[in-house]
Order: structure tokens, then C-alpha cells, then sequence
């Protein structure tokens, strides 16, 4: 997902297109997840809430999509 998608993104709907994001925001100590405000907050509002770098932020995610989408794909044989 390119940054600008990212930032503009509310973090529900982040969360439901990426459902293991939600170990990243656990983890990085974000209450987003279950908060009522998760419906129309962004990765920019939380990185402001936070006082995170948004780059930085955002670089996370990002990482953390592609470790999934890796992971998932990985797992994958094919049987010929």
C-alpha cells in the first residue's frame, strides 16, 4: 500500500483489509484497536496522537503488510 493510501486510510478500515496489523498496533502500545474513534481516525491523526514520526509509522506498516503478503505466499506449494 503506497503512503499516501496510508495516511488517508482510517485505521478500521486498515485493520480489515490487514487483520495481523493488529499485533503491530498491540504491540507499539496504539489503543486503536476497539476504540470507538478507530472508525474515522487515520495513520496521520494516530501518528499525531502519538507523537510517532509518521514516516516512521507508516514504514511499519508497510512492512508489516509485505511480511504477511511473504509469509502467506511462501506457504504456498503447488502440486504438479
Amino acid at each position: 500500500m503506497n503512503s499516501p493510501e496510508l495516511k488517508s486510510i482510517s485505521i478500521k478500515e486498515l485493520i480489515d483489509q490487514h487483520p495481523t496489523l493488529i499485533k503491530l498496533f498491540m504491540d507499539m502500545g496504539l489503543l486503536c484497536i476497539g476504540c470507538p474513534a478507530e472508525t474515522f481516525h487515520t495513520v496521520t491523526d494516530i501518528a499525531g496522537e502519538y507523537g510517532l514520526n509518521l514516516n516512521h509509522l507508516l514504514y511499519q506498516i508497510n512492512r508489516a503488510i509485505q511480511n504477511t503478503a511473504i509469509s502467506t505466499n511462501s506457504g504456498t506449494q503447488t502440486i504438479k
